[in-house]
């Protein structure tokens, strides 16, 4: 046996060896504790991280625990997975604040397109434009002309400057070309205390956050911000049947892995994950959280992520927006 043809002969054995030895690492995961990263102690990715790490433990038999980073509004949970490793053993439960985070705060370094490998989207919640009953308006096209009567003059409420509702409004302004003065608030439960008053004129929140305040009186609903009408406002047309087919905003929530983990690992995540958000569990779960089931494949999640980072970022440019 000549030595050239025996050097290829070992280098094909190691290749195949190799090829081997992924194959059955990718059967054999889990082997260790699985970590479900959730931005927020509380609310609708907190029990996302539950519900899947019961589901996820069940399945692998392994231990999968729902892990609260919270904090700068999102950032750290998103820090620790960016950075964390590729190896499908941290992964995090993301909400909207994936795509603009990265946005207002450059500083950090991280990518919502580049940084993460998705998984599957798994859930929305709807967002509705409300105002105080001493707006007059009832329709989107009412409020706007009130707004263009009175520049400045009507307030909108928000969780802070370059959260989802901030820019939700930024968006609806820039598209209805009328101009809102921001009150910014600690959280969106604080706006909506002040939008109860009369303190301030309208806010775009969740209907979970809103839902008691609409059903008493308190605060009327002038649009849903989704793609068709939701169940719980049957009678409420969306934005877009008012003639903003580009005013969709809706709190999404899926599930995302460092980027560079492996598709095998990906891809059985994503399976599984499928699965258990649609099982007849965590359907019931999900609907007393007001949270819709909706579920993807990780490259139809990855689009989503890429239109919907490029949407705030040409929002924040069209109203000349500036954060410290």
């Amino acid at each position: 046996m000549t030595k050239p043809f025996f050097g290829k002969l070992l280098l094909f054995v190691a290749a195949i060896s190799f090829a081997a030895s992924i194959d059955v690492h990718a059967q054999q995961y889990p082997v260790k504790t699985i970590r479900l990263i959730t931005p927020f102690a509380t609310g609708a990715s907190f029990l996302i991280g539950q519900l899947l790490s019961e589901g996820l433990r069940e399945t692998f038999r392994q231990a999968v625990v729902a892990e609260s980073r919270s904090g700068g509004g999102g950032s750290i949970a998103l820090e620790t997975v960016a950075r964390s490793a590729p190896d499908g053993y941290t992964l995090l439960v993301a909400s909207s604040t994936l795509t603009i985070v990265p946005i207002v705060r450059p500083e950090l370094k991280i990518d919502a397109v580049h940084d993460f490998a998705p998984i599957s989207l798994v859930g929305t919640i709807p967002n509705l434009m409300i105002v105080h009953p001493s707006v007059p308006a009832k329709s989107i096209k009412e409020f706007v002309r009130e707004a263009r009567a009175r520049p400045g003059r009507l307030t909108y409420g928000s969780s802070g400057a370059g959260t989802s509702n901030h820019l939700a409004t930024e968006l609806f302004s820039v598209l209805a070309k009328v101009r809102l003065t921001h009150v910014s608030y600690k959280s969106a439960t604080l706006a909506v205390i002040d939008l109860v008053r009369g303190d301030i004129d309208m806010v775009i929140g969740q209907q979970t956050a809103v839902a008691p305040f609409i059903s008493s009186g308190k605060l009327r609903v002038i649009a849903v911000l989704t793609a068709q009408r939701t169940a719980a406002l049957p009678g409420v047309p969306t934005a877009a049947e008012q003639g903003m087919p580009d005013l969709v905003v809706d709190t999404w929530y899926g599930v995302l892995a460092p980027s560079g983990t492996r598709t095998e690992i990906i891809d059985r995540l994503a399976q599984e994950i499928v699965r258990i958000m649609k099982s007849p569990e965590a359907r019931q779960v999900m609907a007393k959280a007001d949270v819709e089931l909706i579920v993807s494949t990780p490259s139809t999640f990855a689009e989503f992520i890429k239109s919907d980072s490029a949407r705030w970022v040409k929002v924040i440019r069209d109203a000349k927006l500036k954060f410290e």
